[in-house]
């Protein structure tokens, strides 16, 4: 029996006759053996037990977290709905859309001005870091204010229709009161800033048209005191009105002019050439010549005196028109300043509330069961990854 059984094992080998730097590899059993305990304490340490504490937090430890919405709408009375029709496919605001003062009041509540006037209101670190709340979801006070903006974050939610233009925020608080009265306050804020917003736009409107009324106030000014130093430096109210008297008097002085003609040519063949009436018809008609051609020079501006009438009469002219001008622009920027008031009298933009925030009655956060599920699933996902990766490295190596 001795010598069967030995005969059928295999004799270990002499340390002695074993050549230096020759390894037996190990037991293919005791290898896998060894591979399989470390994957399941690896399972154990990666998997399971934050499973565990995970579920443990959320289904005893987490806080309630109360939540409370509300939904609105900019509106504008100028404004339609096919400019925000557009803007949303072609992500441009026309002048008159309220797209812009919709992801204003979105940035808003984010912002630090909404957390500092809701900390001077409700006293929103004070809230947040009562030492109730679990130490994870709770905010340290002693933290900066950066730190509350980026935990405020966390606790406010706002969405925002493009086609509809409807804006809804979500908050969060740990007390279902705090809750509703934070999400009203935060409306009101909203409401207000809009307001300003308005108002704002009003008045750089209403600035702007009186600004514009000074300016044609000052330029038709301008125009009639020009017009007035003309007047006074050559002497005639309307150099026009002259003008078409000089052309009425060469009028009748041409009428006169051909009276005497013909009258020089009737006494022409009754009496002798040197007739003291014929001499006298002609020193007549010389004169009145003389007058006439005098006068038209004037109009036209044949001479360098002429001249200066005729470009007397050219300035009058062309200050004039500044002045008529000028009064038309006035009365323009008349009428552009009363709609203006009439404008700045009424609302442009305000908050359209169609679902007000309501006390809720149960705490819809944390989500306990979701949450544990996902907290197992995120972390056996990483565990696998990482046991892959570490057999991918391993028979890399080898």
């Amino acid at each position: 029996m001795t010598s069967k059984a030995s005969g059928n094992t295999k004799p270990a080998p002499d340390p002695k006759t074993t050549p230096t730097g020759v390894m037996h590899p190990p037991s293919s059993k005791s290898v896998y053996k060894r591979r399989r305990w470390r994957l399941i304490l690896s399972f154990l340490i990666c998997v399971l037990v934050p499973s565990v504490l995970g579920a443990v937090y959320y289904l005893d430890h987490a806080s309630d977290r109360y939540a409370a919405s509300a939904s609105f709408v900019v509106r504008g009375f100028n404004s339609g709905g096919g400019g925000d029709l557009v803007s949303s496919f072609t992500g441009l605001t026309s002048s008159g859309s309220t797209t812009s003062d919709s992801y204003i009041i979105r940035r808003y509540l984010l912002s630090g001005d909404l957390i500092m006037l809701l900390e001077e209101k409700l006293k929103l670190k004070e809230h947040y870091s009562n030492p109730d709340i679990d130490i994870l979801s709770r905010f340290d006070a002693r933290r900066s204010f950066e730190d509350l903006m980026e935990y405020w974050a966390r606790r406010i939610t706002t969405t925002y229709d493009s086609t509809t233009g409807i804006v809804t925020f979500e908050v969060q608080g740990f007390d279902a009161a705090f809750t509703q009265q934070l999400a009203v306050e935060i409306l009101d804020a909203a409401d207000a800033l809009v307001n300003g917003l308005s108002q704002v736009a009003r008045q750089d409107s209403l600035s702007f048209a009186l600004a514009e009324v000074e300016r044609a106030e000052a330029r038709l000014r301008d125009a009639q005191i020009a017009l007035r130093q003309f007047r006074s430096n050559t002497g005639t109210v309307d150099p026009i009105i002259n003008a078409q008297l000089d052309a009425q008097l060469i009028a009748g002085l041409e009428t006169e002019l051909a009276d005497i003609g013909a009258q020089i040519a009737t006494l022409s063949e009754a009496v002798a050439p040197g007739s003291p009436v014929l001499k006298q018809l002609e020193r007549r008609q010389l004169a009145i010549q003389t007058q006439i051609n005098t006068r038209r020079a004037a109009i036209s501006g044949t001479t360098l005196a002429e001249t200066v009438t005729a470009d007397s009469l050219g300035m009058f002219e062309d200050l004039q028109i500044e002045q008529t001008f000028a009064q038309q622009r006035y009365a323009s920027a008349l009428t552009s300043l009363e709609q203006a008031r009439m404008d700045a009298d009424q609302l442009q933009r305000y908050l359209a509330v169609f679902s007000t925030p309501l006390p809720p009655d149960e705490a819809i956060y944390p989500a306990r069961i979701r949450n544990t599920l996902l907290f197992a699933l995120a972390a056996f996902v990483l565990w696998s990854i990482a046991t892959l990766v570490t057999y991918a490295v391993r028979d890399h190596l080898r």
